[in-house]
């Protein structure tokens, strides 16, 4: 049984300047899995290989089953692999775009999609045990689409660790980076699954409600694993909610202080501002950690209630103070485009990132990515500017809005914003001399330079003109009758 599993080509995003090469730690640890039982796969950067389809279909021709995960920007690209691939393979799909939009993907060259998380289901298509009996996928049967029930969500601690030595060198140096990688070897890590939240623009599918946590020891197996034996001296982690649990969390810390691990750590997907306290934040001093995100989303108290985010402005206002005390660097996630923005609450966002006086922010424009409580909303009650059998040009750091709504401000609006806050954050004088007094070395002259040219994109950054067109006209046709509904082929 020949086995590959394949992470996809998402160069055609990265014209957004915010897409960095992370390594497949997801295909890794179904190729894990599938190791325990004694199958050989292997893993497929086409990322990194900037590979084409044809490329990758080439390459795959004599393997017996392809597993492909897929983000949504690379839908396109991922079909058209299934496609080009010979009758005979058995051709998986997975991934957040899977799980969120799995029948389509059976419509466009996929036998079989995984909904949800993949270790175990994909060891029982590999297995060979009938499709009827195997829970969370969605198969094509003799032109008709099954879909079985979702299989339970798995227990981390039971999970073998990821298998690294089946990506480019393990996964953990160059081609993989990272946003704000300052040390390597580096690498990506998660500490548990699932976020009990219920952000509407969250895609909550794949890991669940549920918050479920590895044990302190079980993740301390990892860590010293890849320090003593990768030699690596940063690690990131992608946890949605590391600090839900925050004894825990200081429990992982205080073993970390407790062996003297020499390691950087920083949160490169955020940390809820509502989940910490001094201590958790000196402790994470000690452990090195050299940077803080939280997902702030909004300056105005009525639209993160909307979100529903569940969190105060006084809540992250104390979360920034107490970081800053701490002497760690904060940075700040923001979102226009949410239900309930106005050009006055954009304002305010704007007004607040520049109140709590971060060291970095961020901005993303609302994008209806599927299985999003967001997208079922806008397909119930708004107007989707895109057509959703093309998905490669879906991306919330396009700059540009990809729906309509009567809850929110225009696309131009909300646009507008998003140009305006980078040029307000960015370019006050104050800020500038600040992170100028910062360099300290040419490594972070180089880095702050390549900081300006991302924010210079952002500020003046295009969609090409087949998809503004697109956009543009279909505005125009919500304007002449807003009871008119866009072409079925872009609700449907």
């Amino acid at each position: 049984m020949k086995i590959l599993l394949v992470q996809s080509n998402y160069m055609i995003s990265r014209k957004s300047g915010a897409w960095l090469i992370n390594p497949p730690i997801g295909l890794a640890y179904i190729a894990a899995v599938l190791e325990e039982r004694g199958f050989k796969p292997e893993i497929l950067d086409a990322n990194v290989k900037n590979w084409s389809p044809q490329q990758v279909a080439d390459y795959a021709k004599d393997y017996d089953i392809v597993g492909v995960s897929i983000l949504t920007p690379a839908e396109r690209w991922a079909t058209d692999v299934a496609r080009l691939l010979p009758e005979k393979t058995l051709k998986v799909a997975g991934g957040p775009h899977t799980t969120g939009y799995p029948e389509d993907l059976l419509k466009k060259g996929f036998d079989i999609s995984v909904i949800g998380e993949g270790e175990y289901t994909f060891l029982e298509i590999a297995e060979g045990k009938d499709l009827s009996k195997i829970e969370g996928i969605c198969y094509n049967d003799n032109d008709n689409i099954i879909t079985n029930p979702l299989r339970k969500p798995i227990d981390p601690n039971e999970l073998p660790l990821p298998s690294r030595h089946l990506l480019i060198n393990n996964g953990v140096d160059l081609p993989y980076i990272s946003a704000g990688t300052k040390y390597r070897p580096w690498s990506p890590i998660f500490t548990s699954r699932g976020c009990p939240f219920d952000c509407n623009y969250c895609m909550k599918k794949v890991f669940g409600y549920q918050f479920r946590p590895r044990t302190p020891e079980n993740v301390m197996k990892e860590i010293r694993f890849l320090v003593n034996e990768l030699k690596i001296k940063e690690l990131a982690i992608y946890d949605d909610t590391f600090n839900f649990d925050l004894d825990r969390a200081e429990k992982i810390l205080d073993i970390i202080i407790a062996e003297n691990i020499k390691v950087h750590i920083r949160f490169t997907n955020g940390i809820r501002a509502d989940k910490i306290n001094e201590n958790f934040l000196m402790k994470l001093k000690k452990v090195g950690c050299n940077y803080v995100a939280y997902g702030i989303e909004s300056g105005n108290q009525e639209v993160l209630n909307k979100i529903p985010k569940c969190i105060t402005l006084d809540q992250i206002r104390e979360a920034v103070k107490l970081t800053k005390k701490a002497g760690i660097p904060v940075s700040g996630f923001f979102m226009f485009g949410l239900f309930g923005d106005t050009k006055e609450t954009m304002q305010q966002t704007i007004n607040f990132s520049k109140e709590l006086d971060l060291d970095m922010a961020a901005w993303n424009l609302a994008t209806p990515y599927p299985g999003t409580k967001m997208f079922e909303e806008i397909k119930k009650n708004g107007k989707f500017l895109f057509d959703l059998n093309d998905w490669h040009n879906i991306q919330h750091t396009s700059g540009r809005m990809m729906f309509t709504h009567p809850d929110v401000a225009p696309p131009k609006e909300v646009e507008d914003a998003y140009a305006k806050a980078y040029k307000e954050f960015y370019l006050r004088p104050r800020y500038i001399i600040k992170q100028i007094i910062k360099i300290r070395s040419w490594t972070q002259f180089v880095g702050t330079l390549k900081g300006v040219v991302a924010i210079m994109k952002a500020i003046f950054r295009r969609q090409p003109d087949v998809q503004r067109n697109f956009i543009d006209k279909n505005i125009e046709s919500v304007k002449i009758n807003e009871s008119v509904k866009i072409n079925e082929s872009v609700i449907s």
